[in-house]
């Protein structure tokens, strides 16, 4: 680093830093951090604030590192992102887990629901969600509502998924193709006996696992079709056993981001 010892001012205003109101100087009103031509930095000041506002948005616009030069803060202007740690993740980073226990449909090929968290997951009625591609986008719960309850997952804020990982295997020795499916849904909640019903359904992520039987434990990275969710809307999850009926155990973990 340079040094200003016996140089003018006439030749180093350029690398001398000021506030742009020079007549108050740093006072009550935030004012932007200067060097001397002019020239307005990321950096804003007051007498009691301090703040960064970047010219043009970036992915690193503030960062505190450690001596090693990790990053351990970083503030993403671009991205509207605070990350944190040595392995730079979001500072909403949350996770959201499915679990089933002993899963059976009535028929192979058969989409199911696998309930949200695991409080009771193992007493639960198993629910059909279509026999389609995909399951269905729309459901009417009717007597089936209040089982409904343990399988949605409420979102309370603008959301971005991350990653999705499932674990699974099954209860018998054959070797079975698992399909998987995370979904976002509108529900209808207007006070009247429509509540509860789900409707435009958009597959969040989706994947599938082979050769899946009762010997292994198979990890399953699924991929993001659509990653934004918006609050007020439930997400569902569903596990297919095309091959089959036997029993599938399994554990999903949503890996998102409050938006």
């Amino acid at each position: 680093m340079g040094s200003l010892a016996g140089k003018s001012p006439a030749n180093t205003y350029k690398s001398l830093l000021k506030v742009a109101d020079e007549t108050n100087g740093v006072s009550g009103t935030i004012s932007n951090i200067e060097d001397g031509e002019g020239t307005t930095s990321s950096m804003q000041v007051s007498n009691s604030q301090f703040r960064v506002k970047p010219n043009s948005n970036t992915t690193g616009t503030l960062q505190i590192k450690n001596s090693s030069n990790q990053s351990i803060l970083q503030v993403d202007t671009s991205n509207s992102l605070v990350k944190v740690g040595t392995s730079q993740v979001s500072a909403t980073t949350q996770l959201l887990t499915f679990r089933g226990y002993r899963l059976v449909a009535g028929s192979a090929g058969t989409h199911m629901f696998v309930p949200c968290g695991g409080a009771g997951f193992s007493n639960l009625a198993e629910i059909t969600g279509g026999t389609g591609t995909d399951p269905s986008t729309s459901f009417d719960k009717t007597t089936t509502t209040d089982e409904t309850v343990h399988m949605l997952f409420n979102v309370p804020y603008n959301m971005i998924i991350d990653a999705v990982k499932v674990f699974a295997s099954t209860d018998q020795d054959t070797d079975c193709t698992l399909n998987y499916h995370l979904i976002s849904y509108d529900m209808v909640a207007d006070g009247t006996t429509n509540d509860g019903n789900l409707s435009n359904g958009t597959v969040l992520a989706d994947g599938q696992a082979t050769s899946v039987d009762r010997n292994v434990l198979k990890s399953t990275d699924l991929t993001i079709q659509n990653s934004s969710v918006t609050s007020g809307k439930v997400i569902a999850c569903f596990v297919e056993n095309e091959t089959n009926t036997d029993d599938i155990n399994l554990q999903v973990q949503v890996k998102y981001h409050i938006a």
